[in-house]
């Protein structure tokens, strides 16, 4: 088939822009659109169709010089949609011996293998089917803006307001209306409705957590749908889908999106598509129990492995050391992971972490920009050794071995991977016990020990309000003092003496 390729086992269909009109698209180089199916009989009706819808977008802009970048990228979307192949689906279910129409009956120029670096007008588009094609009329412009105009402007006040505290907060939101203009096109925003919100949820429930980052889930949003569909549910290669708190996650960041344009005068909705969604708790349980602590077997059994004894052990990487400051801070991974030397402070006698946003340094929201105190367990381990290294080597980063990963290049992405991979391979990876989990192993044994919840939650960059109430706001400063006491009360169920320096398993009393 000419103008047609398969990725991920979906037809698409692919045609050059010619040279003399790809500035009147935008700089639109190439038509480029899933077809939406995997059957070579449909994909060959539909692309010889929007063969020749394309015909008449580029007669369209020949016969009107006039038309804005925006109107021309408007029509395209009108007519090379979804809506261009009803005919063909309706063609292809005739009976045996019906007529069929003459729009489908042309054969395509042929696609060649490479498109040369330039084009004449003469040769980049063949002559039209019919010589009775007419230029469509563009549609009635309401007036609303484009879905995609408005994001960037959205996402900087946002953040310039406060209301997003961090860089990672306007990196997801850009890959949800990614996600979203993948999904039902870059259209007018009064032309979404709720029907296009509720297939937008359910297909987030079809998506697997790791597409755009493996390397077979490398498509859009509905190609990786389908490769993740084709796929046994009892397959072991079978990829994990979104979880119900990451597809909340999109719906609401579309749904602020929403309240941001009627706010600020860009558009009036009558109401808003994405309001009232049910999010149910994943397999009924509350999120308290949907990941598991690390038992004291699993932990003795971590810390013991080779990459904290034995000749392989290497006290100055990242490997070593994340998973001792999880467990002795419960700090986030992406928190520890992206610390830089400048970032281990002193005040008042006492080592602290400062983590907060600037520059490459993200927080998970305000509550996350804290300081969480180097405990006694930490120092005696050598901790503030390796960082003393670090700035008599000049080194920014506290970890140098760990390189940024994915869309947004997190250090934690790239640790967390092999963390994963060496837990399986030590025998201690089970479902639900993550480097996320030494977070609330953390949390729960330094509540057990006695420690003051409010003085855990100002540790952990929790909000106080559920606790103290309309007081938490005039709880402006909990002391690194009150804050070392607790952590300090921290009792593990394992022994990690065998980890202070200079020392082998067995030799600590």
């Amino acid at each position: 088939m000419q103008h047609v390729c398969r990725r991920a086992g979906t037809f698409h269909f692919r045609r050059r822009v010619p040279g003399r009109l790809q500035h009147r698209l935008g700089g639109l180089a190439e038509v480029y659109r899933s077809l939406e199916t995997s059957s070579p009989r449909v994909a060959a009706f539909r692309s010889r169709l929007l063969y020749l819808e394309s015909e008449r977008l580029f007669a369209a802009l020949d016969g009107d010089p006039a038309l804005s970048v925006e109107d021309a990228r408007h029509l395209m979307r009108d007519i090379i949609g979804p809506a261009a192949w009803v005919q063909a689906d309706l063609i292809i279910r005739r009976p045996v011996g019906a007529a069929v129409s003459p729009l489908l009956s042309v054969t395509p120029a042929p696609c060649p293998a490479t498109y040369p670096a330039q084009t004449t007008a003469a040769s980049a588009v063949p002559a039209l089917a019919s010589p009775t094609v007419a230029a469509p009329v563009p549609a009635p412009v309401s007036g609303a803006p484009l879905f995609s105009t408005l994001t960037e402007a959205h996402i900087a006040n946002m953040l310039e307001t406060g209301a997003w505290s961090s860089q990672q907060t306007a990196l997801q939101a850009r890959g949800t209306f990614r996600l979203w203009i993948e999904y039902h096109g870059d259209q007018q925003v009064d032309r979404y409705t709720r029907r296009h919100a509720s297939e937008f949820m359910k297909a987030l429930g079809k998506l697997p957590q790791l597409h755009g980052r493996s390397p077979h889930l490398k498509g859009t949003m509905r190609e990786n749908i389908e490769v993740a569909a084709q796929l046994s549910p009892r397959s072991i290669k079978r990829p994990k889908l979104l979880s119900m708190k990451t597809i909340k996650r999109h719906m609401s960041a579309l749904h602020g999106y929403w309240d941001w344009l009627r706010q600020h005068g860009h558009y009036e909705f009558d109401t808003n598509p994405f309001s009232g969604f049910d999010y149910p708790i994943a397999n009924g349980k509350p999120a308290s129990e949907q990941r598991a602590m690390w038992s004291d077997r699993d932990l003795n059994r971590l810390f013991t492995s080779r990459l904290w004894v034995g000749p392989g052990a290497d006290r100055r990487s990242a490997a070593f050391w994340l998973p001792i400051i999880g467990l002795l801070t419960g700090m986030r991974l992406e928190e520890i992971a992206q610390l830089h030397t400048s970032d281990i402070k002193k005040r008042d006698g006492i080592d602290f972490f400062l983590v907060h946003a600037d520059g490459d340094l993200r927080v998970k929201n305000a509550n996350s920009v804290r300081e969480v105190p180097v405990s006694g367990m930490l120092v005696a381990l050598g901790f503030l050794d390796l960082v003393e290294e670090r700035r008599r080597a000049r080194c920014k980063r506290l970890w140098p071995d760990l390189r940024p990963k994915g869309q947004d290049r997190r250090l934690g992405a790239y640790y967390s991977e092999r963390f994963t991979v060496y837990r399986r391979e030590i025998g201690v990876y089970r479902p639900g016990v993550d480097f996320h989990s030494f977070r609330g192993t953390f949390e729960t044994l330094i509540l057990n020990a006695g420690a003051n919840p409010v003085f855990v939650k100002a540790i952990m960059g929790h909000s106080t309000s559920d606790l103290i109430g309309e007081g938490s706001r005039y709880l402006k400063h909990i002391t690194l003092k009150n804050k070392l006491e607790a952590m300090n009360m921290l009792k593990l169920g394992v022994d990690l003496g065998h980890l202070l320096p200079n020392t082998e398993p067995g030799s600590h009393t």
